[in-house]
């Protein structure tokens, strides 16, 4: 791999990053923060869950930032097990036509999602937030 800029290099994971939060963390949570809040239109999904139905908003609020949390501490799993694991897997990423292998972009893979930090992926990507109530 080339080198490339400091500019290029936050370029291609806001896109990488951009995708995971919208695509995996904020589809993932919202279809939980629904169950939860009994919204889901799902019918088998309110059958399944329907123990949940008693819940104060301050139980709900509960669950749902432990399912942020949990949902958030998954994909800073995976991206670390990329980068301990570099030499014998990669997350190649496609951008403007080439491919850039993350690990060697990143500093640190999982901090990237970074909850409480402004240049996090969730604060700058979310359409949830971190917390989520």
């Amino acid at each position: 791999m080339e080198d490339i800029s400091k500019e290029q290099k936050k370029k291609i994971l806001d896109f990488f990053g951009r995708l995971v939060i919208l695509s995996v963390r904020d589809g993932a949570l919202k279809i939980s923060m629904d169950i939860v809040q009994q919204k889901t239109p799902n019918p088998i999904k309110r059958k399944q869950y329907r123990e949940l139905e008693g819940l104060t908003p301050l139980q709900q609020e509960a669950i749902c930032d432990l399912l942020s949390e949990t949902i958030t501490d998954t994909i800073y799993r995976f991206m670390e097990m990329f980068e301990e694991n570099s030499s014998k897997m990669k997350i190649v990423v496609e951008y403007e036509g080439e491919e850039f292998d993350l690990s060697q972009i990143s500093e640190v893979m999982g901090s990237e999602i970074a909850c409480f930090d402004e240049s996090g992926w969730i604060q700058k990507f979310s359409e949830i937030g971190r917390f989520v109530l």
